[in-house]
């Protein structure tokens, strides 16, 4: 029989004083380290047998406490120890981005770039006021920003735009496979084009334009005036079926450029919108036309496009009442009632009558157009004589611009631009913190009117732009709310603002020059491209202007589809009526 293994206790040293070996303790425990321990350290777990990859852990019921366990110890806390276990791939995950605080547990810190270098003069570019095109930049060539790649040259500061992650945004057309990118240009590549515009011509006003009522210059929080619905059309004609402006096109080869306020402004404010827009830019022999989409973005004025938490976009036909599509509808209707109702008071008719009147009869425009042709030429120098000016190349572009009513002021009119602000639920997603003009309209206008320009940046610098292009001596905006928060057919008249166009675009951090420099890089980018049909669009997510090389049938089918569900619309209106009769 085998002999049993023997087993004899090992020898305890016991340390009365506290924790930890005694002064007693063998030799073979000399070298190895240990922590001091204190009595009223808690003890979790003698082991934890937890994967050190699992971001969480169970047992604890929380995210935040089970990564604290597997980078500290499990006590003694109260000291540095060698013992605390540190996961290496935690650490080459992580990147330190700011150590500022920021509210809510799914908010980033974004960057931007700011340039190093000092302040320019007020044309916010090269050259300053007085550069008029000489410091003109061209638009063009790879991504890159400046040495070093897109950030080359720049420093971060933290914490600003934080309201742009996270938040996906659709685009305003999708691109298909038979379209092909010709150009990318960021924003900050933009901010340093200076030039300005002159007028070459007038080619004379056309409509009919209404009187303003100074019955509402006593309009106020106390005395509102509800909002009537407006019983004339005010058309949106692009410039490629604009009557005028095609028979310039055949009569004067000297005029390259065509377009309308609603699109040129929208060039000129691109580098504040975070939404998504496109322009469509026809090349037809040496000739340019700016024009929009039937239906898309530039029809509907934005709501709220520029707050930190904007109103959600919905695919869906039939979405809730404060979702952006349903806004920006609303806002377009409540702008189109705004200027027909305050305009109310008679009518002018001006030199030529208005051309959307002589083949549809059926559709008469209540609108007043000024058309003009501005000067995109390269300046020349005071000492060269007039022939050399002539002899070099020229570039005009006749713009359609907007009159929206006239103020009796003597001998002369004044001319005015006439938008209006909404408000449709201060507790709604995208209300972007907006107090409540009942209460605080009349009080606090100082107030209400930044949380505007904040929320409304976008919008508020086209109004300010189509107002600078139209020549307008007043850009007057309202400011028009909701008599209930959940119904959006009824609305009030609260009050209003008035502005000198040119002054709004500066109280707006803007610039005429740099807006000017903008439109003048790419309509110099388009003259240059072959002919066909572009789409000029603003990147949804990021601050990028993509020009795609477009086949020449597209949208086609868009504006037929858009057609036949306006006829199925207007026969299932009949339907329905003689039903009910």
């Amino acid at each position: 029989m085998s002999e049993l293994p023997s087993f004899s206790l090992p020898r305890v040293f016991d340390n009365p004083k506290g924790w930890g070996p005694t002064p007693q303790s063998p030799a073979a425990l000399g070298d190895i380290p240990y922590d001091l321990y204190s009595k009223g350290d808690k003890v979790n777990r003698v082991a934890n047998w937890i994967n050190p990859n699992d971001s969480r852990d169970h047992r604890d019921g929380g995210r935040g406490r089970g990564r604290r366990d597997h980078v500290q110890q499990t006590y003694g806390s109260s000291s540095a120890s060698a013992f605390a276990y540190q996961a290496e791939e935690d650490e080459e995950s992580f990147s330190l981005v700011g150590d500022r605080g920021v509210m809510g547990t799914n908010r980033k810190i974004g960057v931007r770039a700011v340039p190093t270098g000092g302040r320019g003069g007020r044309g916010g570019g090269v050259g300053g006021r007085g550069g008029r095109g000489r410091g003109m930049q061209r638009l063009g060539g790879g991504r890159g920003g400046g040495p070093g790649g897109r950030g080359g040259g720049f420093r971060r500061r933290f914490g600003w735009r934080d309201f742009d992650r996270g938040h996906h945004r659709f685009a305003s057309v999708k691109p298909t496979d038979d379209w092909e990118l010709v150009q990318e240009i960021e924003f900050n590549r933009m901010s340093g084009l200076s030039f300005l515009a002159q007028e070459a011509r007038s080619l004379g006003t056309y409509g009919t334009v209404g009187v303003y009522d100074h019955l509402y210059d006593r309009v106020n929080t106390k005395l509102e005036r509800p909002l009537k619905a407006a019983s004339g059309v005010r058309l949106n004609v692009t410039a490629s079926q604009d009557p005028v402006l095609n028979n310039l096109a055949s009569t004067d080869s000297s005029v390259k450029v065509f377009a309308t306020d609603t699109v040129i402004a929208t060039l000129m404010a691109s580098m504040v919108s975070t939404g998504a827009w496109d322009v469509v830019a026809n090349r037809v022999g040496d000739r340019l036309f700016f024009d929009k989409r039937d239906g898309g973005p530039l029809d509907f004025p934005s709501v709220n496009e520029n707050a930190a938490e904007p109103p959600a976009e919905s695919s869906e036909k039939e979405a809730g009442i404060n979702s952006a599509s349903m806004l920006a509808g609303e806002a377009r209707d409540v702008n189109r009632s705004y200027i027909s109702q305050i305009t109310a008071k008679g009518s002018v008719q001006l030199e030529h009558p208005n051309p959307f009147n002589q083949d549809n009869a059926d559709t008469v425009d209540h609108a007043a157009y000024r058309y003009r042709i501005l000067d995109l030429s390269a300046k020349a120098g005071e000492d060269e004589d007039e022939s050399q000016q002539q002899a070099g190349d020229r570039c005009l572009m006749a713009i359609r611009t907007e009159i929206s009513g006239y103020i009796p002021s003597g001998k002369t009119n004044k001319q005015l631009f006439l938008r209006a602000l909404t408000q449709h639920d201060i507790n709604a997603q995208g209300a972007g913190g907006a107090l409540d003009w009942r209460q605080k309209l009349d009080s606090q206008r100082g107030a209400v009117i930044a949380t505007e320009m904040k929320n409304n940046a976008s919008k508020l610098a086209r109004w300010a732009f189509q107002a600078v292009l139209a020549d307008a001596d007043q850009l007057r905006i309202g400011f028009v709310a909701r008599a209930t928060p959940r119904d959006r057919s009824r609305h009030a008249v609260l009050g209003f603002q008035s502005y000198n166009p040119s002054d709004f675009v500066q109280q707006l951090s803007l610039s005429e020059f740099t807006a000017w420099g903008i439109v003048k890089a790419l309509v110099d980018l388009c003259l240059g491209l072959d002919e066909g049909k572009y789409v000029i669009m603003r990147d949804p997510n990021k601050p990028l202007i993509l020009i795609y090389s477009v086949p020449l049938n597209s949208f086609e089918d868009d504006a037929e589809e858009d057609e036949e569900e306006e006829d199925l619309e207007k026969h299932e209106g009949g339907r329905n009526a003689t039903a009910a009769d």
